[in-house]
């Protein structure tokens, strides 16, 4: 239980939600937290379905279920590389935190926790479970204590928010913000996350998470149906608690420190007003549980990583008989390479963890959803309906995110995963009626009711 509540939650929510509730109010709950609830709804749906399946990956779902190795490994590939990507959001978060606690360079910071997260990670499953049992407990109480500074710094919860109210100073001076009055509690920002944005980003960190393989082979880990039911649920409930901590954390903070001069992005606003604004004894308790976060999210990522390159692509494309200690040194090796690649991107992060964490789960919304809840739930869908919907949905995205660099004009706000998950539905449902017709008993024998 505590193993999936931790994995659950990363530097993206410590840090990420924190300090876009200090840049831009309770319209990044609407952006972020409410589609991830959401989300964690679908796993509770495919939770029965998908045990029915003994797989070791959500990738070798797609082989039994449409008979494809070659879409085995395209699932293997996307895991590669989101959580390649995905993982300079948790070595981003562990190295201002250090930064910050230890007074030393980021670069250095982030060598530091690349070291660790290697370190915890060789230790496998086990290890990753150990430690992330004493990982879910650091941020539950790192996360309660500043929580609990900031509320009574801030003189209780009515006050804060009609303070927050008042509120329209810039966040950060350098940054092209529009604040107006009121603009913290308004559930767009009075126009800084219009309803566009949010209402299309539900399919970044909203479904990205109902298809994410890190939280799917929790279910199939799981004892049982039952069990894997009541994992998800009981994760939500925790979670909720935890997360209206983060949100006295965000609002509280801009009450006590409306504007921060000398900061380079939004992730760094908790550990800056832990350490500078409110310090107090307990700093370096709430800090390290920051760095808590990310770890607990890393490892489990590098060990989905792994599986992703050795066993649906190299194994799955080569047939290789490879035994337990070879395959084991195999998994290790990829772990320090992946890692390497992620601490060298690390050095050169994105300018918010949030929105950049939801792009990497928009990967997932526009490749995996469709075959992955299609297969479930439809008994007429296609290997080749599969394959047209994950690579279709996946270019569309690509060439959305490519319009946006070039030319640095999103007119309505659009996330760029919602283009590719319209395309991917309709291409999924498209071919594989189309296809079903000459080859229905071969499908129906593979689906599972």
């Amino acid at each position: 239980m505590t193993k999936h509540t931790a994995t659950w939650f990363s530097a993206a929510s410590m840090q990420g939600l924190s300090g876009s509730l200090y840049a831009y109010g309770y319209s990044a709950v609407l952006y972020a937290v409410v589609p991830w609830f959401f989300g964690a709804a679908f796993l509770v749906v495919i939770a029965p379905r998908l045990k029915e399946y003994d797989i070791l990956t959500v990738p070798e779902y797609f082989r039994i279920r449409y008979d494809s190795k070659m879409l085995q490994a395209m699932g293997g590939c996307i895991i590669v590389f989101s959580y390649t990507f995905c993982m300079i959001i948790q070595i981003r978060g562990f190295g201002v935190v250090m930064s910050e606690l230890l007074d030393i360079n980021y670069t250095l910071a982030i060598i530091l926790v690349y070291l660790f997260i290697i370190y915890t990670t060789f230790g496998g499953l086990f290890s990753v479970t150990k430690t992330d049992g004493l990982n879910f407990i650091l941020i539950v109480l790192g996360t309660a204590l500043a929580a609990g500074l900031i509320f009574n710094h801030a003189d209780g919860i009515m006050i804060l928010h009609k303070k927050a109210a008042l509120i329209s100073t810039r966040p950060f001076p350098e940054f092209p913000f529009i604040t107006e009055k009121g603009a913290l509690l308004d559930p767009f920002s009075k126009g800084m996350y219009p309803p566009m944005m949010v209402l299309t980003g539900f399919c970044g960190w909203g479904l990205g998470l109902a298809a994410n393989p890190q939280y799917a082979m929790r279910i199939t880990s799981a004892r049982n149906k039952e069990t894997a039911v009541k994992m998800i649920c009981f994760s939500v409930l925790i979670l909720s608690i935890v997360y209206v901590g983060i949100f006295i954390i965000g609002i509280g903070s801009r009450v006590l420190q409306p504007s921060i001069a000398h900061i380079q992005s939004t992730d760094e606003v908790f550990p800056y007003i832990i350490n500078k604004v409110i310090y107090s004894r307990l700093s370096g308790f709430i800090l390290i549980s920051i760095t808590a976060a990310a770890v607990s999210t890393a490892n489990s990522q590098l060990l989905i990583l792994s599986s992703g390159f050795t066993y649906d692509i190299f194994k799955n494309l080569t047939n290789a008989e490879i035994d337990d200690d070879r395959f084991i040194n195999f998994n290790r090796l990829f772990i320090l390479i992946a890692g390497t690649i992620s601490l060298i991107l690390s050095i050169s992060p994105p300018k918010s963890l949030l929105v950049y964490g939801s792009h990497i789960w928009g990967v997932f919304s526009v490749t995996f959803l469709l075959p992955l809840y299609g297969g479930l739930f439809w008994k007429k869908a296609t290997k080749e309906g599969a394959i047209s919907s994950f690579i279709g949905g996946l270019v569309v995205m690509i060439i959305w995110l490519f319009k946006y660099k070039i030319t640095g004009i999103n007119e309505h706000m659009i996330h760029p995963a919602f283009p590719g998950v319209v395309a991917s539905i309709f291409l999924f449902y498209g071919v594989s009626r189309y296809t079903y017709d000459r080859k229905g008993d071969d499908i129906e024998v593979r689906f599972r009711k």
